[in-house]
């Protein structure tokens, strides 16, 4: 007589639409996961947790207000049993280091497989801690060459969103282009830049340009 497969319920939190509705989808391939909530953003997404008090927990970096990282105390305030696993697009160390150390379980990027982020969902429900090989790689390389302090990147200064803003900026993409990518209005990035140029002592957009596209091919 063979058991039952225990279900692995889940609740997402993302603010890209399009995104989201990709991830759950792919989340209804895995035979034992169930997509119990979704959210938008992170009040919503508390509150859809709090709710449905979900097994597993599926938290972006980069939302508007509070981040994915400034969620995680609260997840474990609000659902105590639900273990966190971040999905997002940020290998930064610094990123990383923040999440293991507010509480989360899991790191995937949405650039690895999907099989990562099954694997993420079924370990940290049974207790343990899961990185995904390219998420410990760049931990351990961090760690060994020292090279993101070395190198003078931004990211421990800019926030989740400026440091997405600014790494598009680097690679080239203008104000319009960047508020598309990232679903949210010209101003926004034009505030945002405001801020990482303060940040990065640029006086000049140019300036600012010429200084992320030579950090990202470092």
């Amino acid at each position: 007589m063979s058991s039952a497969i225990e279900t692995i319920t889940t609740v997402l939190v993302d603010d890209h639409t399009l995104l989201r509705q990709g991830i759950v989808s792919m989340l209804a391939k895995f035979k034992d996961v169930e997509v119990v909530g979704q959210a938008g953003n992170s009040i919503e997404g508390l509150r859809v947790i709090a709710q449905q008090q979900p097994n597993v927990a599926i938290l972006d970096i980069t939302m508007q207000g509070m981040s994915g990282i400034e969620m995680i105390p609260s997840v474990r305030r609000v659902a105590t049993k639900t273990a966190v696993v971040m999905y997002s697009m940020h290998d930064n160390a610094d990123f990383i280091q923040q999440s293991m150390q507010a509480g989360s379980r899991g790191y995937v990027l949405k650039l690895d497989p999907p099989s990562e982020l099954e694997a993420a969902i079924r370990t940290v429900h049974a207790g343990q801690t899961y990185l995904s090989p390219t998420v410990s790689t760049k931990i351990i390389d961090t760690m060994i060459t020292g090279k993101q302090a070395e190198t003078g990147k931004p990211s421990s200064t800019l926030t989740p969103r400026e440091q997405e803003i600014a790494s598009l900026i680097g690679q080239g993409f203008d104000t319009a282009k960047v508020a598309t990518i990232l679903f949210i209005s010209p101003k926004t990035v034009r505030v945002h830049r405001a801020n990482i140029m303060k940040k990065m002592n640029c006086q000049t957009t140019s300036e600012l340009i010429v200084r992320l596209h030579d950090q990202l091919q470092q």
